[in-house]
């Protein structure tokens, strides 16, 4: 009786000590839908604005709106805290013969950060530096390292904390395998139909707070 208590305490015990592992989602595909809500203001600094790679963009109202293809990333479902990566992709910004690059973005949304590659005219100036503070409602705002490239490359200063756009990603989450290349089109169709959707309710509350 006794060595059978004693059996289940140490049973009890060695399982105490055994560390749970936190359950994770992998991230397969989907598409990440960026509004960028400065288009007018980088129009008025004579910025080009265009995507590279596997990116697509399209315009709603006055706003330029890109499309990133998601190329993986995992999800903590305990914490909720999820790594978007969006590989082979970017955006490009041109002004007087000179090009910086952003791209090869990361989505973390527990350090509240978007990582990425930078080049200025074709020369790398990082492979992982923080392009953007993510904030409340997915608010998108320039780190100081980006900058300081686009003051660097495009001679734009002050820009550190001015707000880009917003991002909207929309995921697929799965065990394992790539999503049809069929599949792409119609992920970033959905985000378009979002992107539309959230330019469509912000207006609609502006012109309630108007009234």
């Amino acid at each position: 009786m006794i060595k059978g208590a004693l059996s289940a305490a140490a049973l009890v015990a060695g399982l105490s000590l055994t560390p749970v592992t936190a359950q994770a989602a992998t991230v397969i595909g989907g598409a990440t839908a960026i509004d960028l809500t400065a288009t007018s203001t980088f129009n008025s600094l004579g910025y080009k604005v265009a995507t590279y790679g596997t990116a697509s963009a399209f315009k709603i109202g006055n706003d330029l709106v890109a499309a990133f293809l998601i190329t993986g990333g995992s999800r903590n479902d305990t914490t909720g805290a999820t790594i978007i990566d969006h590989a082979g992709s970017g955006l490009k910004f041109s002004l007087g013969g000179n090009t910086l690059s952003i791209g090869n973005f990361q989505i973390d949304t527990a350090a509240g950060l978007v990582r990425g590659s930078a080049s200025a005219n074709g020369f790398t100036l990082g492979d992982n530096i923080s392009l953007f503070n993510l904030g409340a409602g997915s608010v998108l705002t320039l780190t100081n390292e980006a900058a300081a490239a686009f003051q660097t490359t495009l001679g734009t200063a002050g820009l550190a904390g001015a707000t880009i756009g917003t991002a909207t990603p929309v995921a697929v989450f799965g065990p394992s395998g790539v999503p049809e290349p069929a599949s792409w089109g119609l992920m970033i169709a959905g985000v378009g139909f979002v992107g539309a959707s959230l330019r469509r309710r912000a207006r609609s509350a502006a012109r309630l707070a108007a009234a």
